[in-house]
């Protein structure tokens, strides 16, 4: 059974086109209107294709592992929230 981070992040990456970069990820989750929660999962990814939904959620699996220096210093100015 699909946990509620997965179930959360696959309902807002459907449609995204694969394989994809990291930016386009990122880019397709604000588009949707993605939570403050997905947003910063997904701007922790490192910076790879993704050639499936599945790539991803393994991705961001990975930086929740990371502590949380390490997942920041790879936003690399993906976005930005307002202020």
């Amino acid at each position: 059974m699909a946990s509620a981070d997965e179930t959360r992040l696959r309902q807002v990456l459907e449609g995204l086109r694969y394989p994809a970069q990291k930016w386009q990820i990122v880019t397709w989750a604000e588009t949707y209107g993605a939570d403050a929660t997905t947003k910063t999962e997904l701007a922790g990814l490192p910076l790879a294709p993704y050639r499936c939904v599945g790539d991803v959620l393994t991705g961001v699996a990975g930086t929740r592992r990371r502590p949380p220096a390490a997942a920041s210093d790879e936003l690399g100015g993906a976005w930005r929230e307002a202020s």
